[in-house]
């Protein structure tokens, strides 16, 4: 609680701070700090109130929600965003899995960003911190008995603090370095086409979320570490981080604040290569992005396996448009989670695939194969150009196939299959029905799970 109140009290000083400064008349022609265009290219970044748009060779800041006689915009001016997003689930399994019920799942987000090139003339320097408010039942946990969660909002009730870094960009971006409280969901293991999806194997990869202790340092969790992000040319970035490996368990760190950088508790450590095509200015090839990535983790064995006192794991993530619409106007739609750092979704509308492929060989892996892919239609509907249409599948593999009470095998695997549909209805509300349907939940003979819901997300 001590260190709770600590951090509330330095974003309160951070804040208090930056909105003293607001008198500060910036006269720089160019003082945006637009970072994840610099590292992701993937021409607009959605935010909750907002999204970048890049259009004839500048880059604009599109705003939705209410303005507040225009105080956000004279703070955005100024380099300081303060954003809110609740969404709301509810989810029902009329077949199959543990049992039958319906739950609801709530998630509230906010987030601070203070660019304090903007604010102060440092340049290439910024904070950020997120915070979460979490709400519900997770339905996988009471109703369908699978590891692919169902809702990828789904957690511990409890109010927690998942991000808070200080970042320092170099070279007119060309290098960066990250400090402080992080999670690695929100730039390893990213697939911009995926993010639609609701199901949490789209998200954060069960080769990786399974096989960490605790799921390692990704939503809901963050934990203290370092990121370094190079980018040599424009279609070429690596970026590695080390971390805290094991975040505790979300019951037992209810806040967020539990550190603990001791070789007991291990550490996770993560480097990805990603290639980009046909993402330049003016290209008229369809783009595509490609991620080489490798993780391990030295925490102990959970199994107390003294000869393997660590794990590791390889990845691969591919995102390619295949058709594109001529209108290349780039519009918001709202991001899985309401995550201002996670990728953006579908850039172009159109049709595009994706997949995610992982390796776990160690013993200690709970999964070690995993595979996903679908596809996702940006504008299918004429006068629709926000909404989102997605089909995808996930499988994963256990290491050990689970018995029964007999002591025969289980079948081993978790399947799940997804079909999503985002509305906009406003530029601040979207609606999302959902169906997944869950094949051997857990790898075991628990019966065959439908499952439906509906996701209202709303920004302020």
């Amino acid at each position: 609680m001590k260190k709770l109140l600590l951090a509330l009290l330095v974003l309160g000083l951070v804040i208090g701070t930056s909105l003293t400064a607001l008198g500060y008349e910036d006269r720089r022609d160019h003082d945006w700090n637009d970072e994840y265009w610099h590292h992701h290219h993937y021409g607009y970044w959605h935010g909750e109130r907002g999204y970048w748009r890049y259009r004839d060779h500048k880059h604009e800041f599109i705003r939705v929600g209410p303005e507040l006689s225009g105080f956000r915009t004279r703070a955005a001016e100024r380099g300081i965003t303060l954003n809110t997003q609740y969404v709301a689930e509810v989810w029902g399994n009329p077949t199959g899995g543990v049992s039958s019920g319906t739950v609801y799942t709530g998630l509230m987000s906010l987030q601070g960003n203070v660019d304090l090139q903007k604010l102060l003339g440092w340049r290439g320097a910024s904070l950020s911190t997120r915070w979460y408010w979490l709400s519900g039942q997770d339905i996988s946990a009471e109703h369908v008995g699978n590891i692919f969660t169902v809702s990828n909002i789904a957690g511990f009730t409890t109010f927690r603090m998942n991000e808070l870094w200080f970042q320092q960009n170099f070279l007119s971006d060309r290098i960066s370095i990250r400090l402080g409280q992080l999670g690695a969901d929100s730039e390893f293991d990213l697939s911009t086409h995926s993010i639609v999806f609701l199901n949490g194997a789209f998200s954060w990869s069960p080769y990786l979320s399974t096989n960490i202790p605790n799921g390692g340092p990704a939503y809901p969790m963050g934990t203290p570490g370092i990121r370094l992000a190079l980018m040599p040319v424009d279609w070429l970035t690596y970026q590695g981080a080390i971390l805290q490996g094991n975040p505790f368990a979300q019951s037992v760190n209810r806040y967020g604040f539990r550190w603990d950088l001791g070789v007991s508790n291990g550490y996770f450590s993560i480097h990805e290569l990603n290639f980009r095509a046909n993402q330049e200015s003016g290209s008229s090839g369809l783009p595509g992005t490609f991620k080489i990535g490798s993780w391990f983790d030295t925490a102990p064995d959970a199994n107390g396996n003294s000869a393997e006192p660590w794990n590791y794991g390889f990845y691969f993530v591919a995102d390619q448009m295949l058709y594109r619409i001529a209108d290349s106007d780039f519009a918001p739609v709202t991001d899985n989670k309401g995550q201002q750092t996670t990728a953006a979704s579908p850039t172009n509308k159109g049709l595009g695939i994706f997949t995610h492929i992982g390796f776990s060989p160690q013993t200690p892996s709970f999964i070690n194969f995993y595979i996903d892919g679908g596809l996702t239609y940006k504008g299918l509907i004429p006068t629709r150009d926000n909404d989102v249409l997605g089909v995808a599948f996930a499988y994963g593999h256990l290491s050990n196939n689970p018995q029964d009470n007999e002591g025969r095998s289980n079948p081993g695997y978790e399947i799940v299959l997804e079909a999503t549909y985002q509305i906009e209805v406003v530029s601040w509300l979207s609606l999302q029905p959902d169906l997944q349907y869950v094949i051997h939940p857990s790898g075991t003979n628990i019966a065959n799970a439908l499952v439906l819901g509906v996701r209202t997300t709303v920004s302020f």
